[in-house]
């Protein structure tokens, strides 16, 4: 009796502890309430799904405790076990409502009889009151989960609350029905936003504003990974390098996730798909250098941890640092070759594709392969959570607020970041007077009579206002604006007369962009500079040319160096205040240069320039292609090619059929005539 009530005591503590640690989840409480309450059967099913480490179970707890303070009874059953038929289902509910084990081990295989006595002990249990059934870790329940739907759930009461809890969302038979699409209520669970960790940080002990900020970088608001960054790193106060315990929570986090993995031909998949940005069957079969097949592609696309996107699919952010991290350490070379092959991957698309016509997703992941460890430091270690909108009559007095705010009170900025990668350290300093200048240069409304797209407002993810820019397009309406703006006439006189007709392009067809500033209200606050950043780079590429200019500030400066924009010679700036001149930055890809700016970064990244159309067209075939192509060329037959790769005459036929279809040729003297009479493709 002693016993049981310190048991009770200790569980009431854990209890007490664990709901003050529960932060970000107010709408998904609200909602169980509301159904707990609601008598009718509309929303009899909860779904609460996510990646592992959201914070399912967690959420759990909490839907047992609201319903305990209900005096609403609550079982949760979870599906991980030995086996999953029927029978052993039935006989475990059973035992949670402690009926009598003497009569169950005589039932252990009558799966039709221990149904019945299921449904007749919830009815018993939960009398003429709501009940809630919650099935955790749903995903492991195999062939139980048709058993379950078809047979079991539609002959419990209306009064029966069920919650099904698993990473993935139920789908497929569940949606087909009309009856259960009406009422299954989904519940993903997300990440937690900024303010969210900021909570849960403060709840642990931890207040200081450098802490929350570094905290919120590392974990991306990951649930898991922020308990165990707790747990572990913030303890030591966050040590710059990677400490072993932050290189343990980055483990722990990857094995948590890649449960869902047991197949090593997939999980090679994920792997590679952790050094991409987004990805697609063709991107990952190039990066691979062999085609990845349908039914592996789909069961990658299929885990909790990858999500679609407007421009293809990707892993979760920290899954991929995680599994990222691990495959450099474990493998450096082989990592370093799936990079190369990402970057060569982007720059045949983009050499095919002439500025204006590739997407802005392809540019953005190109600046991500090839952009300096700064870039990918500031602009790429942020989810997608700020947006922009263009400037406009419903938001003209929020702008103009800001910006007399922001002249009013702008002050120093330092800008501390840590490369996750190569733990190289980046510091920078921009003083208040810096920051703001551009606005006393430009008027927001003559530039939106000039054109109402050129001022975009910057917003951080809770739609706050954070920023401005102001970006003109290059072309026959707005020459003469910038010829005679102080801002950008020093460039645009610079250019002969020739070059100046080049830019007179029509309206509709820019020949480039000017990026007169793109601000935001605080630099160091990493979702503000990921906003800046994904508002400039997609810019870069959309036309022939992207000029901009900035004060002597180093921050800037590095940035564009990053980039591959050139600083312009002579012209410059002499009016921002500080008495030196502020240089223009050119990206100009206009004809040939756009070959030449595409050698010189995939240089950078130490890959030796494609020397022509030939090889160019070679390194697109996988290792196994290259391979046949080599004996194509040696004369060899598609049967001494098959001995030679133990392959079978038929696999060898189709490695030629797709050889063909990559190198534009439609036999094989063709093919030898490309490789100038049979030299190998390398040459």
């Amino acid at each position: 009796m002693e016993k049981d009530i310190r048991e009770r005591r200790l569980a009431g503590e854990i209890d007490r502890l664990e709901r003050q640690y529960l932060v970000g989840r107010d709408r998904e409480i609200r909602l169980f309430l509301e159904r707990l309450e609601n008598g009718s059967t509309a929303g009899g099913l909860i779904n609460v799904y996510g990646t592992g480490g959201v914070g399912k179970s967690y959420l759990l707890d909490e839907f047992r405790r609201l319903s305990e303070a209900a005096q609403v009874g609550f079982l949760l059953m979870d599906c991980r076990a030995p086996t999953v038929d029927p029978a052993d289902f039935c006989q475990r509910l059973l035992r949670s409502l402690r009926y009598p084990t003497d009569r169950l081990d005589a039932l252990r295989t009558d799966a039709l009889l221990l149904k019945e006595m299921c449904l007749e002990a919830i009815r018993d249990t939960a009398g003429d009151g709501p009940w809630v059934l919650a099935l955790d870790t749903f995903e492991e329940a195999g062939e139980l989960e048709d058993w379950l739907r078809e047979q079991f759930f539609p002959q419990l009461s209306p009064q029966i609350r069920i919650v099904i809890s698993g990473r993935i969302p139920l789908r497929g038979p569940w949606l087909v029905s009309p009856g259960w699409r009406q009422i299954i209520v989904p519940m993903p669970l997300e990440d937690f936003g900024y303010e969210d960790v900021k909570q849960y940080l403060c709840r642990s002990g931890i207040e200081r504003e450098e802490l929350v900020h570094r905290a919120w970088d590392r974990t991306r608001g990951h649930p898991l990974t922020l308990s165990l960054l707790v747990s572990t790193t913030l303890v030591q106060s966050l040590r710059t390098p990677p400490s072993p315990a932050f290189e343990s929570v980055f483990s722990q986090v990857a094995n948590a996730w890649l449960m869902e993995v047991p197949d090593s031909a997939v999980r090679e998949l994920v792997e590679a798909a952790a050094v991409l940005r987004h990805f697609n069957q063709e991107l990952l079969s190039f990066v691979l250098e062999r085609q990845v097949q349908t039914e592996q592609f789909l069961r990658l696309t299929g885990f909790s941890f990858v999500r679609k996107t407007g421009s293809g699919w990707m892993l979760h952010d920290m899954l991929r640092d995680a599994i990222g991290y691990e495959l450099r350490q474990r493998a450096p070379n082989y990592y370093d070759r799936l990079w190369k092959r990402c970057v060569t991957f982007y720059y045949l698309a983009l050499k095919k594709t002439p500025p204006g016509k590739s997407a802005a997703w392809e540019r953005t992941d190109w600046v991500y392969y090839i952009g300096d460890r700064l870039v990918r430091t500031l602009f790429y270690q942020q989810p997608d959570r700020g947006f922009t909108e263009s400037l406009h009559s419903g938001n003209w007095a929020e702008a103009e607020q800001y910006v007399k705010r922001r002249l009013a009170s702008a002050g120093d900025v330092r800008i501390v970041r840590q490369d996750p990668e190569s733990g190289e350290h980046f510091e920078y300093f921009i003083e208040a007077s810096d920051s703001v200048n551009a606005y006393r240069h430009v008027d927001l409304r003559e530039l939106y009579r000039l054109d109402p797209g050129i001022v975009k407002l910057l917003r951080d993810a809770g739609g706050r206002l954070c920023g401005v820019s102001a970006v003109v397009p290059i072309h026959e309406r707005t020459l003469e604006y910038l010829l005679a703006h102080p801002l950008s006439s020093a460039y645009f006189y610079s250019l002969t007369k020739h070059e100046i007709e080049r830019l007179r392009t029509p309206r509709e067809q820019a020949a480039g962009y000017f990026v007169m500033f793109i601000d935001v209200s605080d630099y160091s606050d990493s979702v503000q500079c990921h906003t800046a950043g994904m508002t400039f780079i997609p810019y870069m590429l959309s036309a022939g040319l992207t000029v901009t200019i900035s004060p002597e500030i180093p921050f800037f400066h590095a940035i564009f160096r990053g980039l591959g924009f050139e600083r312009v010679g002579e012209a410059a700036f002499f009016d921002y205040g500080d008495g030196k001149p502020a240089p223009y930055f050119v990206l100009d890809t206009r004809g040939q240069k756009l070959q030449d700016y595409l050698n010189k970064m995939i240089a950078s990244v130490g890959i030796p320039q494609l020397r022509n159309d030939r090889s160019e067209r070679f390194i697109m075939l996988s290792r196994r292609e290259r391979e046949v192509v080599e004996l194509l060329l040696q004369g060899r037959s598609n049967l001494e090619i098959a001995h030679a790769l133990f392959l079978s005459e038929a696999t060898v036929k189709k490695h030629i059929s797709n050889i063909y279809g990559k190198l534009q040729v439609k036999k094989r003297t063709q093919l030898l005539h490309l490789y100038g009479g049979g030299r190998s493709p390398n040459d």
